[in-house]
């Protein structure tokens, strides 16, 4: 989507059409072997885009293909145009983990998925992604990616990543750290990396109610640059405020 608008030069009053790319949000969930655990991403990411009120346009994606269905995801962006991306899907202080073939209706055993060699993981580093890919049950190095994968330039300088998963945001040298740091190197100098410090669940306040689900509560860290800049205790949205003050502005 491009917007134009209309400007006059002062020295030679010509009209000039310039482009503009509007913002948009990227809302990514899903790529777990449980079909309930990607039921449970699907209605928090509705409560975020509720949240979000339309305030720019939304897309939103299931990850059916692991990694690649993120990658893809971003590839497909115009660049400086992502002005947020919420991904829902389990991780670790090393990666996000997802496997090829996820359902929102069919749960895959994890004899299918060791056998099948389903996993299909984005991890901090390319040597991690090697390492894990030859090393563990039920990965292969041609399915794994890294951060370095991922197309960074998609993204405005002053972008929100915000990651509803288990422990992303947890010890110094963690995924959400890492995603920060290669946001900064990518020029996008005041983005931040939200990631949780703890294990992760959907059910906010202590909820039942399926359609109240929301990852958003629990302990937060804000990382900008590589570094944690905040540490969040309360549920809800982060609003830009909270942000820009954590930033030092």
């Amino acid at each position: 989507m491009v917007d134009t608008y209309q400007t006059t030069t002062t020295k030679t009053a010509k009209v000039e059409i310039v482009k503009l790319k509007s913002p948009v949000r990227l809302v990514v969930y899903g790529g777990s072997r449980k079909a309930g655990d990607n039921s449970a991403f699907l209605h928090a990411s509705k409560n975020v885009i509720k949240d979000y009120q339309n305030d720019l346009p939304i897309k939103s994606f299931f990850i059916n293909n692991g990694s690649r269905s993120v990658i893809s995801a971003l590839a497909n962006q115009e660049d400086n145009t992502i002005q947020s991306l919420d991904l829902f899907c389990h991780g670790d202080p090393d990666g996000l983990y997802y496997i090829l073939g996820a359902s929102l209706d069919k749960t895959i055993t994890c004899e299918e998925v060791f056998q099948g060699k389903l996993a299909a993981n984005i991890y901090k580093t390319v040597m991690m992604a090697i390492w894990r890919g030859y090393d563990f049950d039920g990965n292969q190095i041609k399915n794994q990616s890294a951060i370095s994968s991922l197309r960074l330039s998609v993204f405005t300088i002053q972008s929100k990543i915000e990651i509803h998963g288990c422990n992303t945001g947890r010890g110094d040298d963690c995924f959400a750290s890492e995603l920060s740091l290669q946001l900064y190197k990518a020029a996008k100098k005041q983005s931040v990396v939200i990631g949780h410090a703890t294990s992760a669940n959907p059910n906010i306040d202590g909820t039942t109610k399926v359609t109240e689900q929301d990852y958003r509560h629990g302990t937060r860290i804000i990382y900008h640059k590589g570094k944690a800049v905040k540490t969040i205790t309360s549920s809800g949205r982060i609003s830009a405020s909270i942000i820009r003050e954590a930033l030092g502005g």
